[in-house]
């Protein structure tokens, strides 16, 4: 750049000069400063322009340089060489680590020039800055480390995200999720990130469009690929249960079944999808049908959440259904949540001293607030109030933190 300026500068005084050999009278230049006039020839007043250009290019490099020296010699003195830069920048780290936001901000910035892994720097450092409640300096940062490390834009765009994501943003993180899934579709953790946004909000189209670019690619590992499949499964049959409730009862079980043959026969089996299909047919009153599907698939595959459900089928056959609970039992003896089924299911065949018993027993391997209301509940029921009320408050303090130790007023019979 330099060579090129001197070029050009010798070029335009050898033009200037070879025609004022060829024109020595092209004209003159009047300059008028108040009372005084200056009066000289064209050529020499275009080689003193030329001259107060150049030594003013010549004094503001001389000042950049200056200033670009005391910039290093500064930096010398505060941060001394490379080696002591990285000591100080992994100072900050620590401070990053321990959550003194200011201190870690200031050390890793001044230091993000001087060591090998710049980014890692910007990236803690715009973090600092959100933690401190300056969500612009932070977003600045990240446009600065943007600008100079293009071609990390997908690990610079996930930090935004997060951020984005903590403020309760998820449309903005959506959206830049969508663009860094335009230039990495194969990138696994904005695949992941994107399924959580679409599961929060239940946008279970969306998540269908991304299910078959995990497959594709193998972006995810099989259980989360199954699981995302399953979200979709059980988000699109509660949209069914959701479009049949606007429907004539005569019609209603005919599209819950369509949707229900619409599941893969692999994802019949997931208790997620098996449980939001129940709860479609336990809504829609058809409960017999809930019980043949929870019967089978709990026989395969055991889940705490199905067994629940089959403490609230109204069936007319409570015998089988107990019968079928206490074969679970064989291999299941200290569950407490079979337990407080086999409980319900006695207390609909009006069992009381049996429902009773198996709520005792499931309290006695979990004290849990449901099943302490359950047997409250019954308990009131046969008139037997004040256990009734202790287990009441028994199943309220489960809820509630330990209370102080404090005077009460004395009790009066």
């Amino acid at each position: 750049m330099k060579k090129l300026i001197i070029f050009v500068i010798i070029f335009i005084l050898l033009a200037l000069w070879g025609f004022g050999v060829i024109l020595p009278d092209a004209g003159y230049v009047l300059v008028v400063l108040g009372q005084k006039t200056v009066e000289t020839s064209l050529w020499f007043a275009c080689f003193v322009a030329l001259t107060i250009c150049f030594v003013w290019w010549i004094i503001a490099q001389f000042v950049h340089a200056s200033w670009s020296l005391a910039q290093r010699i500064t930096d010398f003195f505060v941060f001394g060489s490379s080696e002591r830069a990285s000591r100080r920048a992994a100072s900050g780290l620590i401070d990053f680590l321990s959550g003194d936001w200011l201190q870690a901000r200031k050390k890793l910035l001044r230091t993000a020039t001087k060591v090998e892994s710049p980014l890692v720097n910007y990236l803690a450092a715009a973090r600092c800055s959100y933690e401190l409640g300056d969500r612009e300096e932070a977003l600045s940062i990240l446009a600065n480390a943007q600008k100079k490390y293009p071609h990390f834009y997908v690990a610079i765009g996930l930090v935004q995200v997060k951020m984005e994501l903590s403020d309760g943003r998820q449309d903005q993180a959506k959206h830049i999720l969508l663009a860094l899934q335009q230039k990495a579709p194969k990138n696994t953790v904005v695949i992941n990130n994107l399924r959580q946004i679409y599961e929060a909000r239940q946008d279970w189209m969306a998540l269908n469009e991304i299910l078959p670019q995990a497959k594709k690619h193998k972006l995810c590992t099989l259980n989360d690929t199954l699981e995302m499949e399953a979200s979709v499964m059980a988000g699109q049959l509660q949209q069914a249960n959701e479009a049949a409730a606007r429907e004539i009862p005569a019609e209603r079980f005919t599209l819950l079944r369509k949707a229900w043959g619409k599941v893969p026969s692999y994802q019949q089996k997931n208790p997620r999808v098996v449980a939001a299909y129940v709860h479609a047919l336990l809504e829609d009153l058809h409960d017999q049908e809930a019980e043949i599907l929870l019967r089978k698939t709990i026989s395969v595959v055991w889940d705490d959440s199905l067994v629940n459900l089959y403490g609230v089928l109204r069936v007319s056959d409570l015998t089988q259904c107990i019968r079928t609970a206490e074969g679970w039992l064989i291999y299941q003896p200290q569950n407490p949540i079979l337990l407080r089924t086999l409980g319900r299911l006695h207390l609909r065949n009006q069992s009381w001293s049996s429902a009773r018993e198996y709520f005792q027993r499931s309290l006695t391997v979990q004290k849990n607030p449901e099943t302490y209301a359950e047997l409250a509940r019954l308990l009131n029921s046969l008139g037997e109030t004040q256990k009734s009320v202790e287990t009441y408050q028994a199943a309220l303090l489960l809820n509630s933190e330990a209370l102080p130790d404090l005077p009460q007023p004395a009790r009066t019979y």
